[in-house]
């Protein structure tokens, strides 16, 4: 049964629970900074290329803007194979910064407008790794799904409250500066999104691999993912169509505003930032989604709540009608945000996730850029009202013919429910990201035996790490019983983290079910978190030292 709906006040806690959190905090400046960077910059150069060649020109951006990534998205994942995601990230930003530098010279200059293009093609096709490598991270440094979707709805608001003051700047300094003056403000924004990482830091875990077939596993893992796997699949297909819709309407608010409306340049902007206004405040009343067991009836609803309100500016011209329906299209993207990157997060295995994340934002650029390039032609063929209206009627039909797949949707973790229960309940991994934690739990091997056989010998080698599921085992040394292991318990660090023999034999006392998680998983999660690591040595520490006469209860 889903938890009843969240206020206010669950929107600041879950606000304060990412921002306490140093990484995820990093994160979300970062985020915050590129997204309001990235809108103003947008505003920008729509505006440029609207008075250099009108709607052609409008069409033929949203090309450059968004051909390139299309291109490049499903690829993101390739640096990750020899990189860290977050070294790949730091990377990013910093070219994406050069590109507004060269931005600031073409305007500066006044040079033709086929060179600003170029440059808005480079920046956006080095920005499509941004959104893999920071949702991919989200999970790699979130502890649990509550806080996973704390994180979500925080980088939902950054991104929302960074498409409305992006565009609200760019606005206001287009007409107090020019061109020129708008696009050397934004300079320091994308800047702040490479300082904001500059010292973050997320455990490896899954990213060892560094040969020739890892580099072919990543080139075919995002489609290779959507074939097998069915959630995810819908969820990239509806994104898809969100996105073409997006693309329709980078042109036809261009032009509502200046022809329809009679907002002239800085109308733009303004329904630019109400689009923001809305997804941040969205974003916030996404929280409710936190206490749900099922999240794809919300995503079918904020679909159809993207494309509503674009009809209504065809139907109801007024400026004030517009704004309001741009900031409920802004609504409708925080949840849609939310709900489907987190099916996604969740839905996905840890070593196609980048992967999928690209081949969204591959998906979301090229429907974005068809959405461009298809305006102008609805515009000619049924004037600027009929294709808004034409244009709002996508996504309702498209949630209304999804909403069986949607019902059908597995929503469960990738490792299954009770694997992640056991490797969270068990003090090693406890304080381990919820990425890690289902890494582990997609790793783990179901094992049974029977009452009094030996899951491991005192004197063999340590191969792996035994956790208990159910019944009870005894740990003996020497013959002598020393301590039972009960439901949730785990047995085996010792030999793994010291490199040694097993230290200690371990019988089942009745029927015992239990899952193996090898040595080299057990120690890439373990070493590779500090606060697991000497949770580890401290408890192997007490075993060692432990009145081996005297039985101890785990």
């Amino acid at each position: 049964m889903a938890a009843p709906a969240a206020g206010p006040k669950a929107a600041v806690t879950a606000l304060r629970t990412t921002l306490e959190d140093p990484q995820l905090r990093r994160l979300t400046v970062a985020w915050f900074a590129i997204c309001a960077g990235k809108w103003a910059f947008l505003v920008t150069t729509l505006l440029a290329a609207y008075e250099a060649g009108g709607t052609v020109a409008v069409g033929i951006l949203g090309l450059a803007r968004f051909l390139v990534p299309t291109l490049i998205a499903p690829f993101a994942g390739l640096p990750t194979v020899r990189w860290r995601p977050e070294v790949v990230l730091r990377a990013v930003n910093a070219i994406r910064t050069l590109a507004i530098g060269l931005a600031i010279v073409v305007v500066g200059l006044d040079l033709p407008i086929a060179l600003l293009f170029a440059v808005v093609a480079l920046e956006a096709g080095v920005g499509a790794f941004t959104r893999p490598l920071h949702m991919a991270l989200l999970p790699a440094v979130a502890t649990s799904p509550a806080q996973l979707v704390a994180a979500n709805v925080t980088s939902s608001a950054a991104e929302g409250l960074g498409t409305f003051l992006g565009p609200a700047l760019a606005g206001m300094l287009l007409v107090a500066t020019g061109p020129l003056g708008a696009t050397v403000a934004i300079l320091p924004i994308y800047a702040a999104s490479v300082l904001a990482i500059a010292r973050l830091d997320v455990p490896a875990v899954g990213r060892s691999d560094t040969s020739a077939r890892a580099v072919l596993h990543q080139l075919s893992a995002g489609i290779g993912a959507l074939v097998e796997l069915p959630g995810p699949r819908v969820i990239v297909f509806a994104l898809g169509l969100q996105t073409f819709v997006r693309g329709l309407l980078t042109v036809l608010v261009v032009v509502a505003a200046i022809e329809l409306l009679g907002l002239g340049d800085p109308g733009v902007g303004a329904l630019n930032a109400a689009l923001g206004l809305g997804g941040l405040s969205g974003a916030f009343a996404a929280i409710t989604l936190a206490g749900r067991d099922r999240l794809s009836p919300a995503f079918g609803l904020a679909l159809a709540g993207w494309g509503a309100p674009i009809a209504v500016i065809g139907v109801v011209v007024h400026p004030a009608v517009a704004l309001i329906a741009m900031a409920a299209v802004g609504v409708s993207n925080a949840f849609i945000d939310v709900s489907g990157f987190t099916l996604i997060q969740r839905m996905t295995p840890n070593s196609r996730r980048i992967a999928v994340l690209g081949l969204i934002d591959s998906v979301a650029n090229g429907g974005v850029a068809l959405g461009g390039v298809i305006a102008p032609i609805l515009i000619e063929s049924m004037g600027i009202r009929g294709a808004l209206v034409a244009s709002g009627l996508i996504l309702p039909l498209a949630a209304v013919l999804l909403t069986p797949a949607l019902r059908r949707m597995d929503e469960g973790g990738i490792g299954g429910a009770r694997r992640v229960e056991l490797i969270r309940g068990e003090p090693l991994f406890a304080p381990l990201s919820l990425a890690t934690v289902e890494h582990l739990a997609g790793a783990l091997t179901p094992v049974a035996f029977a009452d009094g056989e030996w899951l491991m010998r005192e004197g063999e080698p340590g191969v792996d790490y035994v956790l208990i599921d159910t019944g009870v085992v005894e740990v003996s040394q020497e013959g002598k019983v020393v301590r039972t292991i009960r439901p949730g318990g785990g047995v085996g660090e010792i030999a793994l983290m010291r490199h040694v023999p097993r230290t200690a034999s371990v019988r089942a006392v009745g029927p015992v079910t239990a899952f193996s998680l090898d040595q080299a998983d057990f120690l890439e999660a373990v070493t590779g978190h500090a606060v697991s690591r000497a949770v580890a040595t401290s408890r192997i520490e007490e075993r060692l030292a432990a009145d081996t006469q005297r039985p101890v209860l785990h």
